[in-house]
C-alpha cells in the first residue's frame, strides 16, 4: 500500500500528556507564536494572496467582520479559496457598493 501523502503525521500523544498543563501550554504558546508571526509578516507585506489581504483591509478598514467580508467575496464572484482579482480603482468602487449591500444583510 503506497501513500502518496505529503504531510508527516501528527505524533500519538497519551491521553494523560494531553491533559497535562504543560502540553497544553506549550500548545498555547505555540498558536500565539504563529499568529504573531502571521501579522509579522502581513505588516512587512508578505501576505500569502490577496483575497486575504481584501477580507483584513475590509476588517481593518470598514469595520466589516470576518464573515460578512466572505460575503462581499462572494458577491465579487471571487472563488473562496482562490487567488482575488488586481484591485484597481474601478474594483474599489464595486467593493464598496457590495459592502453597502452586504451591511444592510442582504
Amino acid at each position: 500500500m503506497e501513500v502518496n501523502s505529503t504531510f508527516a503525521p501528527f505524533p500519538q500523544v497519551p491521553y494523560g500528556v494531553k491533559r497535562s498543563g504543560a502540553f497544553r501550554e506549550a500548545k498555547r504558546a505555540a498558536r500565539k507564536a504563529a499568529e504573531r508571526s502571521r501579522r509579522a509578516a502581513e505588516e512587512k507585506g508578505m501576505l500569502l494572496d490577496p483575497k486575504k489581504q481584501l477580507r483584513m483591509e475590509l476588517k481593518r478598514n470598514s469595520g466589516i467582520g470576518w464573515h460578512r467580508s466572505l460575503q462581499i467575496i462572494k458577491h465579487l464572484e471571487m472563488h473562496e479559496r482562490g487567488k482575488g482579482p488586481p484591485i484597481d480603482q474601478a474594483m474599489r468602487e464595486r467593493i464598496t457598493q457590495i459592502a453597502r449591500v452586504v451591511r444592510m444583510g442582504k
